[in-house]
């Protein structure tokens, strides 16, 4: 394969500053040591119920629909499979929903399970569902140890995603409706501490059998986070796996700073002689200036990734001044030269003036009647913004099924996917006029096309791809090419099709030895 020519920019100095108001009553350096729930597996196929006699609603996101949500962490000391089925009575009918959720957690870390449903609230009687039941089938080798934490099950009531009312201040509900696309933006990653629950509840809370088959199992770390104040669990033994909480000093470990890295035991007189050894032993249980603390390697973010999400990241990005902007077209340009160079395609202006004999960006604004898709408003060529509607983030090529909008519209679309921003009635005229199916405007997926040719070409991606001038260069001691590997890397394990491939064991299993064009650490 051939690489196409690409043009960056000279960066100049980054100007951006950061800081956002803290809100909780945590500072982020303290912690709690809870123990998790323990099963050893009898058979190949053990099935935990959980059960709710009924759940209330909130109306959420000022858009009149509730959640149900269900979710924890799981630890296995063999490869598992797991499957959830949900089933509940409403309006006086039972609803059973098969395989609503799959996942195959790793063996010997925790994972985070869960999934939503969205219910459309109508009417009063929509504000509550009866007998709700989860079953999560887990199939496992006999004699497999299971361990769980942090599991909650019920419908999502946080104060964050509640609909203001009528009397509330317009900003406030706009605030609202805002979360609403932030929630959708790479759900599958932020599962379940997205949820808002309770983190602390025993495993057997709303469990309705195999109670008596569980054991006191590993005790976790439940670090509290300076924004919803939330006990959360971390990792201890292998930090790089994080959990609820994003890591601080990742590249530059041991970290140093004392509130992200020493976490004061808030419940350390309950805790057994067994318990404190054992983080002994781990090498992260020390006492300073009197008070035992855990002790991180990384440390970790003040706040939770949920809270990140939407008052860290969803506040500062829109204060990115123009060269940071350029940065990140420059990422964006990669990963468009990227997906071409697979699909062994040049970009669609060039191939679509050629073949078609006429301008792509004329060809899309009349196939519009020249209107934004999303306002309708009538908008000139110079003011119309090409939009990819399935997003380039997630390895989908500006082609012929490009919408057109203005950048308003543009701008708050963003890289979600077409499902997380248009309603129902807006996705069918868009499939009328795209051509793409429905079950596809209704995914949020990535391009597995894109990510099997990846795999492909694994060594011509890491060799050839990343070795060009324009992503070798260093800007803020990080390598260009590291970012936009980092990009792959977080797409890849948004799809759980795909979520266990490794670029880097792969080339190193072809080439013998890592890549040289990236940071290995």
């Amino acid at each position: 394969m051939t690489v196409k020519e690409f043009r960056t920019y000279h960066r100049r100095s980054v100007t951006r500053r950061s800081g956002y108001h803290v809100s909780g009553l945590k500072t982020g350096g303290e912690c709690i040591i809870l123990p998790s729930a323990k099963y050893s597996t009898t058979q190949p196929t053990t099935i935990f119920h959980f059960y709710r006699k009924n759940c209330v609603f909130a109306e959420l996101f000022e858009r009149q629909m509730g959640l149900l949500a269900f979710g924890g962490y799981i630890y296995s000391s063999e490869p598992v499979s797991l499957l959830c089925k949900l089933s509940y009575t409403h309006r006086n009918e039972t609803v059973n929903e098969e395989n609503v959720y799959s996942h195959e957690p790793k063996k010997g870390i925790w994972n985070p399970i869960g999934f939503h449903k969205e219910f459309a609230l109508s009417a009063a009687q929509d504000f509550e569902i009866h007998d709700v039941s989860v079953n999560m089938k887990i199939s496992a080798p006999v004699g497999t140890t299971l361990f769980f934490t942090g599991f909650n099950f019920g419908t999502v009531t946080s104060r964050y995603y509640r609909s203001a009312g009528e009397d509330a201040m317009e900003e406030d509900r706009n605030e609202a409706g805002k979360f609403w696309f932030f929630f959708h933006q790479k759900t599958s990653l932020c599962i379940p501490y997205l949820y808002y629950f309770d983190a602390t509840l025993p495993f057997e809370t709303y469990l309705v059998n195999h109670g008596e088959d569980l054991e006191e199992g590993i005790p976790v770390v439940f670090k509290g986070c300076n924004r919803c104040s939330r006990y959360l669990p971390i990792q201890t033994e292998n930090e790089l796996h994080t959990m609820a909480f994003a890591l601080h000093c990742k590249k530059r470990a041991p970290c140093t700073h004392p509130t992200f890295s020493r976490y004061r035991i808030d419940n350390h007189d309950e805790l057994s002689p067994d318990t404190i050894r054992y983080y002994r032993e781990l090498g992260c249980y020390q006492t300073e200036n009197g008070q035992p603390v855990i002790r991180s390697r990384y440390g970790h973010q003040l706040e939770c990734k949920a809270c990140k999400k939407y008052f860290v990241n969803a506040k500062l990005n829109p204060m990115r001044n123009p060269q940071q902007r350029r940065e990140d077209g420059l990422r964006r340009r990669a990963i468009e030269a990227l997906v071409d160079n697979l699909l062994d395609e040049d970009f669609i202006h060039f191939t679509f003036r050629k073949q078609q004999k006429k301008e792509f960006t004329d060809y899309i604004w009349n196939k519009f009647h020249r209107r934004c898709f999303k306002c309708q408003k009538q908008i000139s060529k110079q003011e119309m913004a090409l939009d990819h509607t399935m997003p380039l983030a997630f390895l989908y090529r500006l082609d012929e099924t490009a919408t057109c909008l203005c950048s308003t519209h543009n701008s708050q679309k963003s890289d979600h996917f077409p499902v997380d921003y248009y309603s129902e009635e807006e996705l069918e005229r868009l499939s009328g006029i795209t051509g793409i199916p429905l079950d596809i405007l209704h995914s949020r997926k990535a391009n597995g096309k894109v990510i099997r040719l990846l795999r492909k070409h694994v060594v011509w991606f890491f060799d050839d791809f990343l070795s060009q001038p324009d992503y070798q260069k260093t800007h803020d001691g990080k390598l260009e090419a590291d970012k936009i590997y980092a990009a792959i890397v977080r797409v890849i394990d948004t799809d759980m099709d795909f979520k266990d491939i490794d670029l880097i064991e792969e080339y190193r299993q072809i080439r013998h030895q890592y890549p040289t064009t990236i940071t290995i650490r």
